[in-house]
């Protein structure tokens, strides 16, 4: 699924032949350029940069290729608003060739956009658990069926039942949401108060926020761990996939985390991720996967 990247960070440099990443070094931007179009005489290839600086003008210290002259496309589109993300996909991503990372398009108001393509072939990994219901198995079909992927992008879905994680118990149990459980649980997100005047042991189920969140409502509470995360039950995978995309309470509070990089990518979004947000997750793990140290690079 592309990634598309809003106009403000999109700039076009003209060169008289092919740059890299370490031409690019020392050349000179607007302080909102995220993303390089290097035009030379044969094509068009795209860099995403980082900058140093405080002014308007800013110098680029680093950039990685995203795609080289031979996997970028040029098309035009005039009638598209290239801030409206899901028109510009189902636009560019019929022009799709087996070997395009980006497609550039020429857009409404004069603006240049791109649109940046996950691999061939990619395998997705996907953890949810339950309850509450799955959302991202929901989006994977979704996108599927609304051509906002490409055709050979395939996903491996899992959903854990936590409830059978759960076992008998005479502890109170402590459950991160109410949502869906129909056990008589004491839950995170609406029992508070309950939690904080506990005396008693209790058993809570969640991750390592939810675990957190407990001692601090209530400091002196003994508690027994059931560790849900479904970013731990993605490290434990044996199932060969590019990457894996999880829901995660950390994001929630601090935007998309990425995990174990290195060994296997995992990309942990919000619990409640839009479209938009599951979409991009995809185009992220294909460039973890090639840059394990992104976005540090």
């Amino acid at each position: 699924m592309p990634r598309v990247i809003h106009p403000q960070q999109v700039n076009l440099v003209k060169a008289k032949e092919r740059e890299n990443s370490k031409t690019l070094k020392k050349r000179k931007v607007f302080h909102t350029t995220r993303y390089i179009l290097v035009q030379s005489p044969t094509g068009f290839s795209v860099y995403e940069i980082r900058t140093t600086g405080t002014s308007l003008i800013r110098t680029i210290s680093n950039a990685i290729l995203l795609s080289d002259e031979e996997e970028t496309l040029t098309m035009d589109c005039p009638n598209i608003n290239p801030t409206q993300k899901t028109e510009v996909i189902k636009t560019t991503i019929k022009h799709l060739k087996k070997n395009t990372r980006s497609i550039i398009f020429k857009s409404k108001y004069e603006h240049i956009g791109i649109a940046l393509f996950e691999t061939q072939n990619t395998t997705v990994g996907i953890i949810e658990i339950a309850p509450p219901p799955s959302k991202l198995v929901d989006q994977a079909q979704n996108a599927q069926k609304q051509g906002l992927v490409r055709k050979d992008t395939k996903f491996k879905t899992k959903i854990i039942d936590i409830l059978k994680e759960i076992p008998e118990t005479n502890l109170p149990v402590v459950y991160p949401c109410s949502a869906s459980t129909g056990r008589n649980f004491i839950f995170l997100d609406t029992d508070s108060e309950k939690i904080a005047s506990l005396t008693e042991p209790a058993l809570v189920v969640g991750c390592p926020i939810t675990f957190e969140t407990v001692k601090e409502l209530n400091p002196r509470i003994a508690i027994k761990k059931i560790d849900i995360c479904p970013a731990h039950y993605a490290r434990k995978e044996t199932t060969t996939n590019d990457f894996y995309i999880v829901r995660c309470c950390r994001a929630s509070t601090q935007g998309t985390q990425i995990y174990s990089p290195k060994s296997k990518p995992i990309i942990a979004l919000e619990w409640e991720p839009t479209t938009e947000n599951f979409l991009d997750a995809i185009y992220l793990g294909t460039l973890v996967k090639k840059h394990p140290n992104y976005p540090l690079f």
